[in-house]
C-alpha cells in the first residue's frame, strides 16, 4: 500500500502539465493567436532564415522527444536557449519546462551553442515577389527577401505553371538535371519533357516580376505604406500606438459562450494572416469570419487608408456557411466561415461508391465551374456533371447554412436481359418469317 502511494504521489509531481504559448509569427508580422495549450514541455522555435526571413513558433512539446534540426541533428537539452546555423539559417530553441508560458521568449545568457554545418553566407538582400500558379497566370501575392530572386515559367503537359521565390545561391535545377546560373538574364531552356523561362536576378527590389526574351521588364513599384493602430487589448477595443506597413491588420477573437475578448492591431508587409489552424484570410479589405476551436474569429488585413484597422464590420450581404472537408464521403460537418456565398463541390466514382472527395466553404461569387470547365448556372439548387465515371454535384447558395449536401444521383443502369422472354422472342420471329414463306 505504501508502495503504491509513493508511486502514485511520484506520477502527480512529475506529470502535471503546464500551460504553453501558442502561436506562429511569419517575418515579424502579427500572428493570429492558437488558444493556448497543455503539456509536459513547453517549444520555443525561431529560425532567422538565410533569405532574410524570421520564423518563429510557439507552441507545446512531447516530453521524451528530441528536438530534430533540418541537418538531421538532435538536442533534448531542457530549459535552455540552444543556438545552431545549417544552411537553412540560424536556429533558436528552447524546450522548457519551468512554469507556465515559458516559451515566450529564448534567452541566450546561458546557451549551449552547437558547431554550424556548412553555414551560407547572405551577400546582400532583395526583396523578392513569393507565389505561384498553376495555370500560368501572372501573381504579385506575397514577398521575400533572398540573395537573389526567381522567375520560373514551365510548360509541361499542355500546362502552364509559374514561380516566383528567392534563392540563397544563384542556381536552379531543371528536371533533365541540368542547371540555369545565369543572373540577369531571362533564359528560354528546353528539355526532354518541358520548355521553361527562367530569370535569375538581384540587381533591383522585385526584379523578378517579368521574364520575356526580347523586351524590357517594367520596374515594380513599391506599394505606398499606410500608417496603422499598433495595439492589444483584452475585453475592450483598443486605438493606441501606430506603425507603418504595407498592410494593416485588425483581429478579434471572441471565446464562443464566453465574453471572453482579444483586440490586436498592427502592420503587415502581406496581404494576409495565418488562422491557428494554417489557412489564411482571403482578399484584403474585407472583414474575415471563422470559428476554430471555439473561438470565433475576426480578422481584416487592409491597405485601403490609414488606419483603416480602427474595426472590423461585416458585409450586411454576407452569409454563414459550413466550411469542412471530408474524402471517401458523401457529406462533412466542422467548422464555419463567411462569404456573399456558400458552396458545396462532391466528386463521386461510380464505378466505386466509396472513392468521393466533398467540400464545403464559402466564396464572394457564384462562379463556378466543372472539371470540363463547363458553367454551373442553376444557382440555389444542385447541378450534376458526368465524365466518364466520375460524378460531379455543385452547388452555391445565399442564405446561411444553405451548402447542405445534394442528393446523389446514381448513374443509370441498363435492365439485365431475361434469358426465358428472350427465347420466346426469338421463337416469335421465326413462326412470322416462316408463315410469310409459307403464304408466297
Amino acid at each position: 500500500m505504501l508502495r503504491f502511494l509513493f508511486l502514485l504521489n511520484f506520477a502527480f509531481l512529475f506529470s502535471e502539465a503546464i500551460r504553453c504559448r501558442s502561436c506562429y509569427s511569419y517575418n515579424g508580422q502579427a500572428c493570429v493567436n492558437a488558444p493556448d495549450c497543455e503539456s509536459d514541455v513547453c517549444l520555443y522555435e525561431q529560425l532567422n532564415a538565410a533569405n532574410g526571413i524570421t520564423h518563429v513558433l510557439r507552441t507545446c512539446y512531447t516530453k521524451g522527444k528530441a528536438y530534430q534540426f533540418d541537418d538531421g541533428v538532435t538536442m533534448s537539452n531542457l530549459n535552455q536557449c540552444v543556438t545552431r546555423t545549417t544552411r537553412q539559417g540560424q536556429y533558436y530553441v528552447a524546450l522548457c519546462t519551468t512554469q507556465d508560458m515559458c516559451n515566450n521568449d529564448c534567452k541566450t545568457q546561458t546557451q549551449p551553442t552547437l558547431p554550424p554545418v556548412n553555414p551560407t553566407p547572405l551577400l546582400g538582400s532583395v526583396t523578392c515577389y513569393e507565389c505561384s500558379t498553376n495555370d500560368g497566370t501572372d501573381c504579385q501575392t506575397n514577398t521575400c527577401e533572398g540573395a537573389y530572386c526567381l522567375y520560373e515559367r514551365r510548360l509541361f503537359n499542355n500546362q502552364m505553371y509559374l514561380r516566383k521565390s528567392c534563392l540563397i545561391e544563384p542556381t536552379i535545377q531543371l528536371d533533365d538535371e541540368t542547371t540555369v546560373a545565369s543572373v540577369g538574364l531571362c533564359e528560354v531552356r528546353n528539355t526532354v519533357n518541358s520548355r521553361y523561362f527562367v530569370k535569375i536576378c538581384n540587381d533591383v527590389n522585385l526584379c523578378n516580376n517579368y521574364c520575356n526574351p526580347g523586351q524590357t521588364p517594367p520596374i515594380p513599384q513599391r506599394q505606398p505604406l499606410v500608417r496603422c493602430y499598433d495595439c492589444e487589448s483584452s475585453d475592450s477595443d483598443c486605438f493606441t500606438g501606430s506603425c507603418e506597413g504595407n498592410f494593416c491588420i485588425f483581429e478579434r477573437q471572441l471565446r464562443v459562450g464566453t465574453t471572453k475578448t482579444y483586440y490586436r492591431k498592427s502592420c503587415s508587409a502581406l496581404a494576409y494572416a495565418q488562422y491557428p489552424d494554417g489557412t489564411y484570410t482571403g482578399v484584403p479589405n474585407v472583414c474575415n469570419f471563422r470559428v476554430i476551436n471555439d473561438v470565433e474569429y475576426n480578422v481584416k488585413v487592409c491597405n485601403t487608408g490609414n488606419l483603416c484597422n480602427s474595426q472590423c464590420t461585416q458585409d450586411t450581404s454576407a452569409v454563414t456557411c459550413t466550411e469542412c472537408s471530408a474524402v471517401n464521403s458523401d457529406d462533412c460537418s466542422g467548422g464555419t466561415c463567411q462569404g456573399r456565398f456558400c458552396t458545396f463541390v462532391r466528386s463521386k466514382n461510380q464505378l466505386d461508391p466509396t472513392k468521393s472527395t466533398v467540400k464545403k466553404s464559402c466564396a464572394t461569387t457564384s462562379i463556378l465551374s466543372f472539371p470540363d470547365n463547363s458553367a454551373y448556372t442553376n444557382i440555389n439548387h444542385c447541378q450534376y456533371k458526368m465524365a466518364g465515371s466520375i460524378q460531379t454535384a455543385i452547388k452555391a447558395c445565399n442564405t446561411s447554412f444553405c451548402n447542405t449536401a445534394c442528393s446523389d444521383i446514381p448513374l443509370p443502369t441498363p435492365a439485365p436481359q431475361n434469358s426465358v422472354s428472350s427465347k420466346v422472342c426469338n421463337a416469335e420471329i421465326l413462326i412470322t418469317l416462316l408463315l410469310l414463306v409459307l403464304a408466297v
